[in-house]
């Protein structure tokens, strides 16, 4: 049984495997976080390499193949470069990234989560200079999204919640 899908996803991480290939985890409109395998995207002939960089935004179509997800086709949408030019938002997004590649379940559809953090990476990405208080807030608002009490925490208590919640230490660079 083999079923088409096209969505709007999150690059979250990476595997490279030891071939061509790549496993990669998005976080899906349609799907939620998802397992992609990535035949022969490491060739030099592979024109969704570039695409597929962490903490890009990309419409991609894959293919599901009995408990599998194949990635065919992506189409860049953002790849939040004005993001990847200054260390404190590149912090930012990658602890978002770690974050919600450890919380959610695989294959559970989370449109507020998904849209959550797509209005978290587009304000990070117009503002001149990180803010930590946005940073907050928009863990602050994750944390109640997903089921884990409405109380507003100081980053480092919300980071510390995460923290618990996953079971393991919440790397925060120079955060």
């Amino acid at each position: 049984m083999s079923t088409q899908v096209k969505t709007p996803a999150l690059v979250l991480k990476k595997i490279n495997l030891p071939n061509s290939d790549q496993i990669l985890t998005v976080f899906s409109l349609e799907l939620g976080k998802l397992r992609l395998y990535a035949k022969g995207i490491k060739k030099i002939t592979s024109k969704r390499l570039s695409h597929v960089q962490t903490g890009n935004l990309v419409n991609i179509s894959c293919r599901r193949h009995h408990q599998f997800y194949y990635l065919q086709e992506t189409g860049l949408i953002s790849s939040f470069s004005r993001i990847k030019k200054d260390q404190n938002k590149i912090d930012a997004l990658y602890l978002l990234l770690f974050i919600l590649d450890r919380i959610l379940p695989e294959e559970q559809k989370e449109q507020e989560v998904y849209q959550l953090a797509l209005r978290f990476l587009i304000e990070l990405a117009k503002s001149d200079v990180f803010n930590k208080k946005r940073l907050n807030e928009a863990l602050n608002r994750l944390k109640k999204s997903l089921g884990y009490g409405d109380k507003i925490l100081s980053l480092t208590d919300v980071l510390a919640a995460f923290g618990q919640i996953i079971g393991e230490k919440i790397p925060t660079g120079s955060i």
